[in-house]
C-alpha cells in the first residue's frame, strides 16, 4: 500500500460521507418503485450504519492509524478528514442528535474518537446520547436489543449485535461504565446461543427468542463481519476494564465473560480461516467460496482480525492462531488492493433489503469504502 492509495481512499470516503444524504428526484422516483413493490426505501438517518462506516473509516485514518499507516498520510490529508468528520456531525448534533435505531450505534465509535481527540464535550454527549437510547429501548427477556420493534416481533439481528456492542464496549471504556460493557456482552452471548448454525458454527441472519427460531441464511459475509467487530472491540475494552478493577468479585464475573466470548470468537475466527477464498477475500456468502466475492464482507472481517491484533492479546492468547490471522489479514489486503481504483472500493454486495434478501448487485458502496479504509488504516504491515 502506498500514500497515494490510501490518501486516494481517505478522499473517496469523503464524498461518500457528504453525499450520503443527498436525496435527488433520481432517488425519489427509485423509493416510489420500491414502495410500490413492498421493498426497502432509502433510510435518510444521517447517523444510519452506512454513514457509521465511513466515519469508522475516517476516524481510524484520521485519529488512530498504525504506525505504519500513519507514515504514509500526510498532515493536511488527515486534518481535511478530521474536518470533515467534525462538520458532518456537528450538523447531527446541531439538528437534534436524534438517535432512531439501533445501526445509528456505530456512529458513536466515531464520537468517542473525536472526543479523546479533541476533548470537546460535545462529542461525548452525543455518545452519551446513542447509549441511552440502547439502554432503554425494547429488548427481549434476555436483554438483547430488538431490532426493529416497530414491526410488531422480536427480532435480533447480527447487525444490531455487532454493532451495539462494538460501540457499548468501547463507550464503557471511555466513561468508566460497566453497565455499558455488560449489555454489550449480553448482545454477542445471547447471539452465539440463539442465532448460531450448530454444524457449520456460522451465524444465521437474525433469530427470534419467543418463537425459537433462526432466520436468514447461514454464513452471509456481513452477519459475520457485524459480529466480528463487536467481538473484536468488547475484547479489547474487557482487558482495559479488567486492568482498572480493583473489586475482586466484579473482576470475577468479568473473566468469566471475557473467557465466554474469547471462546466463542476464536472458534468463529478458524471456521471463518477455512471459507477464505483462494484470492484472499470472503464471499457473500461464505461458504459459497466459487462465488462472488465480497469487498464489504472481506474489509470487516479483516477489520476485526487486525483490530484484535493490534490490542496485543492474540498474541498472548493464541500464538499459534495470531499466525495465522496474520496471513490472513495480509491476503485480505491483497485483494482489497486488487479492487481498489483511484481509490474507490469496488465489488461491495448491494445493502440487504430483508432477512434472505440480497440482490446480487456489486459494485462501490460506503460500507465496502469505509469499511476497507479502516482496516487498512490499521493495519500494522
Amino acid at each position: 500500500m502506498t500514500q497515494e492509495i490510501i490518501e486516494q481512499m481517505m478522499r473517496v470516503a469523503e464524498a461518500d460521507l457528504l453525499e450520503i444524504n443527498k436525496y435527488t428526484p433520481k432517488d425519489m422516483v427509485k423509493d416510489a418503485a420500491k414502495k410500490a413493490l413492498g421493498r426497502a426505501t432509502s433510510n435518510r438517518d444521517p447517523i444510519f450504519w452506512p454513514a457509521g462506516l465511513l466515519m469508522l473509516g475516517l476516524s481510524e485514518a484520521a485519529l488512530s492509524p498504525s504506525d505504519s499507516a500513519s507514515k504514509l498520510i500526510s498532515e493536511p490529508v488527515r486534518e481535511n478528514a478530521i474536518t470533515i468528520l467534525r462538520s458532518y456531525l456537528d450538523r447531527w448534533i446541531k439538528q437534534g442528535e436524534e438517535v432512531s435505531y439501533v445501526d445509528d450505534s456505530l456512529t458513536g465509535v466515531a464520537l468517542i474518537k473525536l472526543f479523546e481527540k479533541t476533548d470537546e464535550k460535545r462529542y461525548q454527549h452525543a455518545a452519551a446520547k446513542i447509549a441511552a437510547f440502547l439502554s432503554q429501548c425494547q429488548k427481549n427477556p434476555e436483554e438483547s436489543i430488538i431490532y426493529n420493534p416497530s414491526k410488531g416481533n422480536d427480532l435480533i439481528y447480527a447487525d444490531g449485535a455487532g454493532q451495539s456492542a462494538m460501540f457499548l464496549s468501547l463507550y464503557a471504556a471511555a466513561s468508566h461504565k460497566r453497565t455499558a460493557l455488560s449489555l454489550a456482552a449480553k448482545q454477542l452471548v445471547n447471539f452465539h446461543q440463539n442465532g448460531f448454525d450448530e454444524r457449520s458454527g456460522l451465524p444465521y441472519h437474525a433469530f427470534s427468542l419467543s418463537e425459537g427460531k433462526k432466520l436468514g441464511i447461514i454464513g452471509w459475509g456481513r452477519a459475520v463481519g457485524w459480529l466480528m467487530l463487536g467481538y473484536s472491540e468488547i475484547l479489547s475494552n474487557i482487558q482495559k476494564q479488567s486492568k482498572e478493577s480493583e473489586n475482586p468479585i466484579s473482576d470475577s464475573l468479568l473473566k468469566q465473560t471475557s473467557d465466554k466470548l474469547m471462546s466463542d470468537f476464536y472458534s468463529l475466527m478458524k471456521t471463518i480461516l477455512t471459507y477464505q477464498r483462494p484470492d484472499g477475500g470472503f464471499s457473500w456468502l461464505l461458504p459459497a467460496i466459487d462465488g462472488e466475492a465480497d469487498t464489504s464482507a472481506t474489509a470487516m472481517i479483516a477489520y476485526s482480525m487486525a483490530n484484535w491484533l493490534r490490542s496485543g492479546a492474540f498474541r498472548t492468547h493464541a500464538k499459534e492462531l495470531s499466525t495465522e490471522i496474520e496471513k490472513a489479514v495480509v491476503s485480505a489486503r491483497n485483494f482489497l488492493l486488487e479492487h481498489t481504483e483511484n481509490g474507490s472500493v469496488k465489488q461491495s454486495l448491494s445493502g440487504c433489503e430483508d432477512i434472505a434478501v440480497h440482490r446480487q448487485t456489486y459494485g462501490h458502496y460506503p460500507w465496502g469504502q469505509g469499511s476497507a479504509l479502516a482496516f487498512l488504516s490499521i493495519l500494522e504491515f
